[in-house]
């Protein structure tokens, strides 16, 4: 009889953690969703609220002697905390994002992740020189993590540091062409980021072309702009910035075209008509100048 007392009493303890764990993820689950309609402030207590049952569990697990259990709840618990700082990010409150990439650090010092968003965040504070050392960091952990490399570039471009810049991008863009990466991408885009996802690179080739222009490379970055837009045609930035460089090198008609196909995938893209009037003025070509100004 307690035999059988005992094996009801075992069957009912296991329903308990599944249900922890179910509750778990779907508090997590609810979480996420909050998170991507933007209703980031309850998003957090769902977080919240899912770290502190992944935490009873480990502590039930531990209980129960249930080591290789416990330590699975345990990463769990630390993974959705985490991830909390994707929306402390977007709430601006980046501060507290780096406090907990911290702590993340602390448990888990060769995951990439914690790692190259500490980098991120860094970066977008100014903290640029702060940055290059923790993405040297990322990078070391895994060469070939093409997000690190493209936020190194960047954070390079910042520091007009352009030759180390534009090598810092061609590496993202080698690894990026392996690994199927899209830029600009970053882990905090995605509030559980897997690199496997996105399909391109037209943002670091356009990131590309902007530091060949700073070096006075037009050519150059004519090429890769075009490398932008044949994966992403409709690229408005990318088609301004070539019309840009084109009327510098005094291709006027081609930089016209730029200009164009700049407005129309952003009919309200302020500076393409300006610019694109603008030309239109010094080539003598005024009712096309008024007529597009009329007409906006």
């Amino acid at each position: 009889m307690n035999n059988i007392k005992d094996m009801f009493q075992q069957v009912s303890y296991k329903r308990k953690l599944k249900q922890m764990v179910k509750n778990a993820e779907s508090t997590y689950g609810k979480g996420y969703v909050l998170h991507e309609i933007g209703r980031f402030e309850e998003a957090l207590e769902k977080y919240e609220e899912a770290a502190s049952i992944w935490e009873e569990l480990q502590q039930e697990l531990l209980q129960s002697e249930m080591e290789d259990e416990a330590e699975n709840a345990a990463k769990r618990e630390l993974e959705v905390r985490f991830n909390k700082c994707f929306i402390l990010f977007k709430l601006d409150k980046k501060e507290e994002a780096l406090a907990i990439i911290e702590d993340t650090i602390q448990k888990t010092p060769d995951d990439i992740k914690p790692v190259f968003s500490k980098g991120f965040i860094l970066f977008n504070i100014g903290q640029y020189e702060e940055a290059l050392k923790i993405l040297d960091k990322a990078i070391s952990l895994e060469p070939e993590y093409p997000d690190a490399w493209c936020c190194k570039a960047n954070t390079l471009y910042q520091l007009e540091r352009f030759e180390e810049a534009l090598e810092s991008y061609e590496k993202a863009i080698e690894f990026a062409d392996m690994m199927h990466f899209n830029f600009p991408r970053y882990s905090f885009l995605n509030t559980n980021p897997d690199p496997t996802i996105k399909k391109n690179a037209s943002g670091v080739w356009y990131c590309k072309a902007n530091t060949l222009e700073k070096l006075g490379k037009h050519k150059e970055a004519i090429e890769a702009y075009n490398n932008a837009l044949e994966i992403k045609p409709a690229f408005s930035d990318a088609w301004y910035c070539m019309g840009n460089t084109l009327e510098e090198m005094g291709e006027n008609e081609n930089a016209l075209n730029a200009y164009s196909n700049a407005l129309k995938v952003e009919r309200g893209f302020t500076a393409a008509l300006e610019n694109k009037a603008n030309l239109l003025f010094k080539l003598g070509r005024e009712e096309e100048a008024k007529e597009l100004l009329g007409s906006n």
